[in-house]
């Protein structure tokens, strides 16, 4: 009966034995060394230096007590080595070096199939909602689109949902709420219109986290932020969106969107539009999808 070897071998030598025979002598050993990080030991005693080449082209020192770690970044033929005593030094392989990439940003704001492949890390966000309108009046802020993400294992054909930015009211009409955004199992609602007149009804946000609109009562509240993108996963850092203004309270959200100042549309995407005071409310802006893979 014959079995398999669990052992698999190291396609590079784990380790290199050399010795300084006298105390402060310049010795060179000539031997490749791959990238990654070495650990150096040696006995005696004493400090050692270890200069790394590639040919005659110097990459680093490796020096101290032992034992001594160094990441060597590229690849070494030879060093050239000396001790405060003689010494037995050992230099070992303990970690190769990979070679990393950076990930790639990918940006969606329209419904599509979304046709990557592979691992990913998305940010998904709802349309906002429209602003109130009031004819010589207090028109609220809509709220922004709320904000969603996490890891997704694409197949290269995934359905992509934008929700739309909700209408501004006209005449003395709430504005509309904004439109879903979905993707996979992500689900960005989007933010309520704001309401006409002078109560105190405030547009919330999308869910989860959204931001809400400025109220439309005569000493309303602030529009607010949308949880920042940097929340789901910290290399997402556009920034927030948020609620839009009315004219008892200034707009919010920065980076992925901006809710509409009084009078005007939300700029970007997932902000709400500003409520008005001449009849017609500031249309939101519609959601956003980003990708990291």
């Amino acid at each position: 009966m014959s079995f398999t070897n669990p052992i698999v071998e190291n396609p590079y030598p784990y380790a290199y034995a050399v010795t300084a025979t006298s105390a402060n002598i310049l010795y060179e050993a000539v031997e490749s060394l791959v990238p990654g990080v070495y650990t150096i030991t040696f006995s005696g005693g004493g400090t050692l230096n270890v200069d790394f080449y590639n040919a005659t082209t110097y990459i680093g020192t490796a020096s101290g007590t032992s034992p001594i770690l160094y990441n060597l970044g590229t690849q070494a033929t030879n060093f050239k080595f000396w001790c405060s005593t003689s010494s037995s030094i050992v230099i070992a392989l303990s970690a190769l070096a990979l070679t990393e990439t950076s990930g790639t940003l990918y940006t969606y704001t329209t419904s599509q199939t979304v046709t990557l492949s592979g691992d990913a890390y998305v940010v998904l966000v709802g349309g906002g909602g429209g602003g109130g309108s009031y004819n010589f009046g207090h028109g609220g802020g809509g709220g922004s689109g709320g904000i969603t993400g996490g890891r997704i294992v694409l197949n290269g054909s995934t359905n992509l949902v934008i929700g739309a930015g909700g209408a501004g009211g006209q005449g003395a009409g709430s504005g509309g709420t904004g439109g879903t955004s979905s993707f996979g199992s992500f689900v960005a609602t989007g933010g309520q219109g704001g309401s006409s007149g002078t109560g105190s009804t405030i547009a919330l946000g999308g869910t989860p986290n959204g931001g809400n609109g400025a109220s439309s009562a005569l000493t309303g509240n602030s529009a607010t932020a949308s949880a920042s993108d940097s929340s789901i996963f910290s290399f997402f850092t556009t920034g927030t969106t948020g609620g839009g203004a009315s004219p008892a309270g200034s707009a919010a959200g920065s980076g992925i969107g901006t809710g509409g100042a009084v009078n005007n549309n939300a700029t970007g995407y997932g902000s709400g539009g500003g409520g008005s005071t001449i009849g017609f409310g500031g249309s939101g802006a519609s959601g956003v999808l980003y990708i990291i893979m």
